[in-house]
Parts: C-alpha cells; sequence; structure tokens
C-alpha cells in the first residue's frame, strides 16, 4: 500500500506549554513517524494527533480525503492550546 507523506508544524502556541514551540515540525513517511534531530514532539499531543494522521496517510480521491476539510488540530490541552498545521508532503 501507498501512504501520503505528511508534515506537521507547530504554527502557534498560547498559554504555558513548555514542550511545543512554534515552528517545530515532524513528518509521517511511509506510515512511520520521523522527528528531526533537536526536536521534541509531547506525548498527550501526539496521541490526540494519531486517528486524524492515521486517515491522512491514506489516499483518496480529491476532495475526499481528511486532509480537505481539516488543515488544523488543537492539542487537547486547555490551558496550553498549541495549533498544529497538518500538510502533505510532497
Amino acid at each position: 500500500m501507498v501512504f501520503n507523506d505528511l508534515k506537521i508544524t507547530i504554527v502557534k502556541v498560547e498559554g504555558p506549554c513548555s514542550r511545543s514551540k512554534v515552528g517545530s515540525t515532524f513528518y509521517v513517511r511511509n506510515a512511520s513517524l520521523e522527528i528531526p534531530a533537536g526536536e521534541h514532539v509531547c506525548l498527550f499531543a501526539l496521541s490526540s494527533l494519531l486517528a486524524t494522521l492515521s486517515g491522512a496517510i491514506i489516499k483518496n480521491k480529491e476532495g475526499e480525503g481528511i486532509l480537505d476539510i481539516l488543515k488544523e488540530w488543537q492539542c487537547p490541552d486547555p490551558e496550553a492550546k498549541v495549533i498544529f498545521r497538518i500538510e502533505e508532503d510532497k
């Protein structure tokens, strides 16, 4: 099976989050998580992203994929709002 490659970037941090910084990026390539050296991904944020990322890597017809309706995802921490942008990494 062929999967979409994804790039996930933190685009906004509102509140006291010590684990996330704007501009941090990680990838999903061939259904595997890749975190560049020196970058970190919060376990709580990652766990909230996994179902969406799993759906986003599936190749769909144009206009029928999850990324056609969803471009950003918010961490579930109500006091440290972190927004992730999810996009295909072509």
